[in-house]
């Protein structure tokens, strides 16, 4: 069982990817065993690149934030 769902899940990625990078867009966010990864398309100095955030999906924990 998970205690974040999808929509908590996107709404973490938004307030973590705001401080950083804009604009930005979600574009996918999949539950992998006890883990959302949750894609984004970011802009970071007028560059485009995706990153994908993993989100603990029973402690809403930021794990990784990786770029593709």
């Amino acid at each position: 069982m998970t205690d974040i769902d999808s929509d908590k899940a996107v709404l973490m990625a938004r307030e973590f990817f705001k401080q950083s990078f804009y604009p930005f867009e979600i574009v996918d966010t999949v539950l992998q065993d006890s883990t959302w990864h949750v894609k984004a398309l970011v802009t970071l100095f007028g560059v485009q690149s995706d990153r994908v955030l993993a989100i603990d999906s029973i402690t809403g924990r930021i794990i990784s934030c990786v770029k593709l």
